[in-house]
């Protein structure tokens, strides 16, 4: 077995990627797919080679900062693994996972900092809850994902509060000139991710959270709209994940127009 390391994949890969999760997906009824974008870390399983063999299995790891409360910083690495269900309880899984372990190992030491590793992973796979009980993986909590069509109407929305780019997909949320949010982009091309969203615990409960959420969506329909303004010059779609136990922050991306497409469980290992 063959393990290629890549924080960009070719086209030929893309394409390997898609086809193995679609089989997965035609074994069990899960709608978890995998992110295509630059930038996180994947490990690619050949049976063989990239060359003689097709792809047997993937891992993907994307690392999510927490918030600072001690003398070193925070991640998150999130993984998402996929096996061909043909290739299952041949240690593919185990060669990825050991693989994934390494790279965190590694994170940490470069960033000097403390990483919590976890998996995602859809509750409608058997296999996956197989796993995850054989490594005694705990279950931490799960997330909505919800997408949003951006739309020209956007675009005309005024803020209360300021949005800033603060660099490498971070904005913040200010009012006043002070800021009172947060939140972070990763765009891929089928749609934007937003991320780490909040506002300050002093400003909730004021409508500051919509504002700021209305603003971005202001932001990136102005940004998907071509030279004329009128058409859409990309697909336009943004995509956000929230946790089933947040009630306040689901009213609120409902009340935004994101409706839930699928769920997403967490495990800590």
């Amino acid at each position: 077995m063959t393990i290629v390391h890549t924080d960009a994949l070719t086209e030929i890969q893309k394409k390997a990627v898609l086809g193995l999760t679609e089989q997965c997906r035609a074994a069990e009824p899960i709608t978890l797919s995998a992110p295509l974008e630059d930038g996180l870390d994947y490990y690619l399983a050949y049976e063989q080679s990239p060359e003689d063999g097709p792809l047997i299995g993937y891992a993907f790891l994307f690392y999510v900062p927490q918030e600072d409360e001690g003398s070193r910083p925070v991640y998150t690495c999130e993984c998402g693994a996929f096996v061909h269900p043909q290739y299952r309880r041949r240690g593919c899984f185990s060669r990825l996972l050991n693989e994934a372990l390494k790279n965190v190992e590694h994170f940490e030491q470069e960033h000097d900092c403390t990483v919590d590793f976890c998996f995602l992973t859809d509750e409608r796979s058997p296999a996956a809850s197989a796993v995850l009980t054989a490594i005694d993986a705990e279950y931490w909590y799960s997330e909505y994902k919800m997408v949003r069509s951006l739309r020209e109407s956007d675009i005309g929305y005024i803020s209360r509060v300021r949005i800033r780019e603060e660099g490498s997909g971070l904005y913040s949320a200010l009012l006043d000139g002070t800021i009172i949010g947060s939140c972070a982009l990763l765009p891929s091309a089928r749609e934007v991710c937003l991320y780490a969203f909040q506002i300050k615990e002093a400003y909730r409960s004021q409508g500051y959270g919509k504002d700021f959420l209305r603003g971005m969506l202001a932001l990136l329909a102005g940004a998907a709209m071509n030279g004329d303004g009128r058409e859409p010059a990309a697909p336009g779609t943004v995509s956000l994940q929230v946790s089933g136990l947040n009630y306040i922050a689901r009213k609120l991306y409902k009340q935004t127009g994101f409706q839930e497409t699928e769920s997403v469980s967490y495990y800590i290992y």
